[in-house]
């Protein structure tokens, strides 16, 4: 890779400077980095430092002991923090997870030794330039995301960077090298010690990366068959091929993702799916209402419509009109023939939708020319006047030109003579 110069924000080049002035070193490092290198605007800065946490806290008016006992301190300038971390070696994993021990150190390289990948264990300041001593800059080139020294060490530390390697894969579209990939393959089971937030986290970034049929590989390699094992069974089912193609052509949010995902999988296992990953209850409610109704059918009628519309909400009627669409152009890639029939009724359903909402047609019980109120003057009481209500909803969906005051008062005075 060329030369390149990095150009930090002002904030982070300031933070850098005051602890190189104060005697110490100080470097960007990290995901930063990578993304500068290619080309891209790094989401947040991250700075190492040999300067202790302490000595890191004099230097700086308006400090936050982030994760001190690690040797982090989060430097606030403005309304942004930035987390400076001190070199640290860390010491024997006994969990999956956290070093028993941190020891600080004065040495950047063995800071960088113990981070994940060589693409993530690069730093720059401006005095030095790039330090790279891992070759994270040839394998940028490359496309490979390769563990920084042995691959087996890095993930008994953190059995999470397994995910993490799949989920970079898919992100910039680079292959895993040979014996970090195998190093997943045997280790795959320690997986199960991650916190179930964890593994979201990755597995949202995967779905929401531009290679969102990389999720294949949780398949593949092993980790998913006792943690997530819904996920697993679609990976591995014959329409897999479909679930993969589906994630590509649906909107990126995760809603329209998960239920892409878990399209071949039943409401009941997608939910528990979804759960268990500790979503938000909105995102598992709306995917799970998608994996229930993506394929229900609707007469090309617009009584039908306004049916639907009042059973679906409008929300999830026009997520449905995008997951349809999406399935449509599946469908064809995959049969490589056109779906005529299929777009044309979705086409004449698009249209009524449109018409309805045009008008203004009543399709719920707020937009009913009549209320509870009126029921009462007319002399219906008690539990009578909800049945009432939906009585003439269902008729005004049937018919919209019924839904006015007058029309409807005369209806229910018919059905009391």
């Amino acid at each position: 890779m060329p030369e390149f110069q990095i150009t930090m924000p002002g904030d982070v080049k300031e933070i850098i400077e005051t602890i190189e002035n104060a005697g110490f070193e100080a470097f960007a490092v990290g995901g930063c980095v990578r993304d500068s290198a290619l080309g891209r605007k790094p989401a947040d800065w991250d700075i190492t430092t040999s300067a202790r946490p302490e000595q890191v806290k004099a230097l700086f008016k308006r400090t936050i002991d982030t994760g001190i006992q690690h040797g982090t301190v989060t430097i606030m300038k403005g309304n942004e923090g930035y987390e400076v971390t001190t070199y640290r070696i860390d010491g024997e994993y006994e969990d999956g997870r956290h070093p028993k021990s941190v020891e600080f150190s004065d040495n950047l390289i063995e800071d960088l030794k113990r981070r994940d990948f060589t693409i993530n264990a690069m730093a720059y300041n401006e005095r030095r330039g790039l330090v790279d001593e891992f070759d994270g800059c040839k394998d940028l080139e490359e496309g490979v995301i390769r563990a920084v020294g042995n691959p087996t060490e890095r993930f008994t530390e953190d059995a999470l960077r397994m995910m993490r390697a799949i989920r970079f894969s898919a992100q910039l579209g680079f292959e895993i090298e040979d014996d970090t990939y195998q190093a997943i393959l045997a280790l795959s089971e320690n997986i199960n010690k991650v916190s179930a937030e964890r593994v979201q986290v990755e597995l949202n970034k995967t779905l929401l990366s531009p290679h969102p049929d990389y999720v294949q590989e949780y398949e593949n390699t092993g980790l998913f068959i006792d943690y997530l094992p819904v996920i697993d069974r679609v990976l591995g089912d014959r329409r897999a091929a479909k679930v993969k193609i589906l994630l590509k052509k649906v909107p990126k949010t995760l809603v329209m993702r998960y239920a892409a995902l878990l399209k071949i999988a039943t409401a009941d296992e997608a939910k528990e799916t979804l759960r268990a990953l500790k979503l938000d209850n909105k995102t598992i409610k709306e995917a799970t209402w998608l994996v229930e109704h993506a394929d229900d059918k609707i007469a090309e009628l617009e009584s039908d419509v306004r049916a639907a519309i009042h059973s679906y909400g409008r929300e999830n009627f026009e997520r449905l009109f995008l997951f349809e669409e999406a399935l449509i152009q599946t469908a064809e890639e995959t049969l490589q023939i056109p779906m005529k029939e299929r777009r044309a009724h979705y086409s004449n359903i698009r249209r009524m939708y449109d018409r309805i909402t045009e008008r203004g047609d009543c399709t719920d019980l707020k937009t009913l020319a009549i209320g509870g109120n009126d029921l009462m003057e007319l002399g219906v009481t008690g539990k009578q006047i909800g049945v009432t209500l939906n009585n003439l909803l269902e008729a005004v969906l049937e018919n919209p030109d019924l839904n006015d005051k007058e029309v409807l008062k005369n209806m229910i005075r018919g059905t009391k003579l």
